[in-house]
């Protein structure tokens, strides 16, 4: 008898997230498999056991798992993997199939794989020059913009960030498309570097055809110069060290590459590419939600923005004030002891050159260089400030720091006096009266810290709006007599969040990747639309689920984001308060969850998972109103940062286009008081809604990037925590969409020589014929041979039959489980095959055996 063959599955692990097993046979509900077990979870791959220390036998419950059906592995006969660069042709496309595929390609040295559109970059913790010199972009750029080439040039081409930026510069150049590539990932994962390796590589495409892979490093273009040095600027004041990353992005930020589109007429008739391309002319950048608080607290294991160890590590810092000299990071409440003064392999002083460097080169020098150190200094010096109760009475407070006070003073230009009651007392103003509240100790502090926090945050506007003087193409270009460009936008935005405590900031961080997603789903949405219609297949085939109830939940006219501002301007609002708001007015809410053991606490269900939020301090920290009296003490300070830039929340001084006028007279504006005032989350929500709107304009892509180990070490990849970032990253989302109807498919040649032992040709007999060409010919024969194969797959709903298959014009498509029927009953039929060949075989080897037998007896009577 023919010895039936295991399947090789995966098995869920609380441990390796999934493990590779073998299906030895199935009943109902209940499977036994044979699990190998590894040495640990990096040796643990799909080779078939061969690597194993030994095997175990198991029982495993198929109700946990998808329809009762264990995923499949992709490899051979023999159960060594199959890894594609492409995971869109992956027989079997499911979480742990994606996984698998990545972490064979990490472990050997390929961090990015393609899944459709979409990159994969996996942080590889090693620099591999040798796919990033400039031999490999400029053959990216060949094949992919320049040369002409039948079917999808991609086939030709590794997956790589350099085929993003090669085809979001063919999409703006000769479709005349805006382009964005959004690029995510969770801190560490390397969406910083990636961003930067894509505008370096858009910045050599832009250039033209190359002749052949020369290695061109003289070219210099001062725009193209300009737009990759404020990069660092931005890192230098808006990133820090986390415990996960050394340079951790604190925002996050759009760049958009402004590119003069030429004269489209001539565009239109020109008869070679190079004669349509387009020309890099400046750039633009917006930032969103600055982490603020990280300027007054700072986990001991990391640090603050790098530019106030930079300023403190400075050789020459005295000559931005006399008493930073003998000054260290201990002189400073703000930024304290460091666990390092290196970052990325240089020291914080080195660092502080290039960044004044990188600042003339913007215009920030001389007296606006002297204006935004002194800014940052009095950001550091205001944390120094300590506050007691006053002996007269302990409702009020006064400042005990008095020699830091006194140099807070000078530095400000502010008198003393005036400034302590801005730091110990409130003015409040409601419509028809004004009077002064004092502050306790505790009180007068948080208040100082706010200062500090709005100051740093408004300087770091301040010099983005400087860098966009001297990068926007409107100011820059051709002596600024352009207003339209075309755009690529890149966008660098922080991932999806979820701690041990989840707080304001990552709720407001989670919105954006819910409003993110959205948009991913659809575009996913629209790609499986073109590839069902380019196959012929019914689009009604396609079902998912979208995450409309989660952004109810949050923006919608009675969810969070309503609620959360009600309470912000109630007096006596408070976090309490809020939380049993949200929680009765969307008690109905599928997303929702209620905490039973503490009263300030709720969840959400996420696309990526259950986040619970502490909701302490929401109320503090969604209010974005500096009270009246640091306001006007700020107008008195002669540095200009902090006396007329305070109010200025842009990111550009470019003048925004005017709306429309309705012809409706504009209702009365309201008096000003500090009860009523735009919140932070309000404000973020108008951002948001901003971006959405650029990014609905705009073709875009997709690079999600992938942290694969906490250890920041090579070749290493830690199960959990990669499923998790897919999960997040919505990679899973996006397969899980993909094939919602059909999880697996096939190239028709392959169903038509893989599975044609299972075909009854008499029984379904094909309807090709030799008219017809091969590829219609081949569909038709996949048709017959699935109907037969697949018979006993076939379900009724209602009056209609409805086939575990479908078959397109180049592709067979899989409904769940079908596949897997198939590749077990294939090695039945082999073996059903091979005893029948065995039995022939026998009996010619015995006939042979008997005639030679026969023919020597024969011989020998003779004899």
């Amino acid at each position: 008898m023919g010895k039936k063959k295991a399947a090789f599955v995966f098995l869920k692990d609380p441990e390796n997230a999934w493990i590779p097993a073998k299906l030895l046979k199935s009943s109902g509900n209940v499977a036994d498999v044979q699990i190998p077990q590894y040495k640990d979870e990096q040796s643990t791959i799909c080779d078939g056991g061969k690597s194993a220390k030994k095997w175990i036998e198991a029982e495993v419950d198929l109700s946990d798992y998808n329809r009762g059906v264990l995923p499949m592995q992709n490899v051979d006969e023999n159960g060594n993997m199959r890894a594609f660069p492409d995971m869109v042709n992956l027989p079997f496309l499911h979480e742990p199939a994606i996984l698998y595929n990545l972490k064979d390609r990490h472990v050997n040295g390929k961090p990015y794989t393609r899944t459709g559109d979409i990159i994969i970059a996996v942080n590889p913790f090693q620099w591999f020059k040798e796919i990033y010199t400039e031999k490999v972009r400029n053959r990216y750029a060949r094949v992919l913009v320049w040369e002409n080439t039948d079917g999808d040039p991609r086939n030709q081409v590794e997956p790589h960030v350099y085929e993003t930026s090669a085809l979001a510069y063919k999409g703006l150049a000769f479709d005349g498309h805006d382009q964005s590539i959004l690029v995510s990932g969770e801190s560490g994962a390397g969406k910083t570097e990636t961003v930067k390796i894509c505008m370096n590589h858009i910045a050599s495409v832009q250039r033209g055809p190359t002749k052949g892979n020369v290695e061109d490093t003289k070219f210099s273009d001062p725009i193209v110069n300009r737009i990759m040095e404020s990069n660092p600027l931005l890192e230098t004041f808006g990133n820090a060290k986390t415990r996960r990353n050394d340079n951790s992005s604190r925002f996050g930020k759009y760049t958009q590459l402004q590119f003069d589109m030429g004269n489209a007429s001539k565009k239109q008739f020109a008869a070679d590419k190079a004669s349509r391309m387009c020309n890099l002319a400046g750039s633009k950048c917006e930032v969103y939600l600055l982490e603020k608080n990280r300027v007054a607290l700072h986990d001991p294991e990391e640090r603050t923005y790098h530019i106030f160890y930079q300023i403190i590590a400075s050789k020459d810092k005295a000559k931005y004030w006399d008493q930073l000299a003998g000054a260290s990071n201990e002189s400073f409440r703000f930024v304290g002891k460091a666990p390092t003064d290196t970052i990325e392999g240089i020291k914080d002083g080195d660092h502080f050159k290039n960044t004044v460097k990188v600042l003339a080169e913007v215009g920030v020098k001389g007296d606006s260089l002297m204006t935004l150190m002194q800014a940052i200094i009095i950001v550091l010096q205001i944390g120094n400030l300590t506050f007691g109760p006053d002996p007269k009475d302990d409702e009020r407070s006064v400042v005990t720091s008095t020699k830091d006070f006194a140099a807070l003073s000078e530095l400000m230009c502010v008198p003393e006096e005036a400034m302590e009651v801005s730091f110990t007392e409130r003015t409040m103003k409601t419509r028809n009266e004004t009077y002064k509240v004092p502050l306790n100790a505790d009180t007068a502090k948080e208040s100082a810290e706010a200062f500090a926090k709005e100051i740093y945050g408004r300087l770091f506007l301040w010099l983005v709006r400087a860098i966009n003087d001297a990068t926007a193409a409107e100011l820059n270009y051709k002596s600024g007599i352009m207003e339209h460009f075309g755009v690529i936008g890149l966008l660098d935005i922080f991932g999806f969040e979820s701690f041990v405590r989840n707080r304001f900031e990552q709720l407001c961080i989670n919105y954006a990747n819910e409003k993110l997603q959205a948009k991913f789903t659809e575009d996913i949405f629209r790609s499986v639309q073109e590839e069902y219609e380019f196959e012929g297949i019914p689009l009604d085939e396609i079902k998912y689920d979208d995450n409309t109830d989660v952004l109810d939940l949050i923006e919608g006219k009675a969810g969070l984001l309503a609620m959360l501002n009600e309470e912000c301007v109630r007096p006596k609002g408070n976090d309490d308060a809020f939380v049993a708001k949200a929680l009765a007015a969307n008690k109905k809410s599928p997303c929702l969850i209620a905490s039973k053991t503490n009263r300030r606490e709720f969840g959400i269900h996420h696309y990526a998972g259950k986040v619970m939020y502490d909701a302490e301090g929401f109320v503090g920290s969604n209010v974005d109103t500096l009270p009246t009296d640091l306001e006007e003490c700020a107008v008195k300070s002669n540095n200009e940062i902090i006396s007329k830039h305070l109010s200025n929340d842009k990111s550009s001084n470019l003048a925004s286009k005017p709306k429309a006028s309705t012809g409706k007279k504009a209702a009365p504006r309201r008096a000003k008081s500090n009860l009523v005032a735009a919140t932070v989350w309000t404000k973020y929500k108008s951002q948001l809604m901003s971006l959405m709107n650029m990014l609905a304009q705009t073709n875009s892509r997709y690079i999600r990037c992938i942290k694969p180990n906490t250890y920041k070490k090579p070749s290493i990849m830690q199960h959990l925590s990669t499923i998790e970032q897919l999960r997040c990253a919505g990679v899973v989302a996006a397969v899980t969409l993909s094939r919602s109807a059909f999880p697996n498919r096939l190239e028709n040649s392959v169903v038509r020589f893989r599975f044609s032992t299972m075909w009854d040709r008499s029984k379904y007999p094909s309807q090709g014929n030799n008219k017809m060409s091969p590829e219609e010919k081949m569909k038709y024969d996949c048709d017959a041979l699935l109907t037969s194969a697949l018979k006993p797959k076939e379900v009724k709903e209602g009056k209609k039959v409805m086939k575990a298959f479908v078959v397109g014009k180049t592709r067979s498509y899989f409904r769940m489980g079908a596949l897997e029927y198939l590749e077990s009953n294939r090695t039945k039929e082999i073996g059903t095959q091979a005893v029948s060949i065995q039995r022939y075989v026998r009996g010619w080897l015995v006939r042979k055996k008997t005639k030679q037998a026969d023919g020597a007896r024969r011989k020998a009577a003779r004899v």
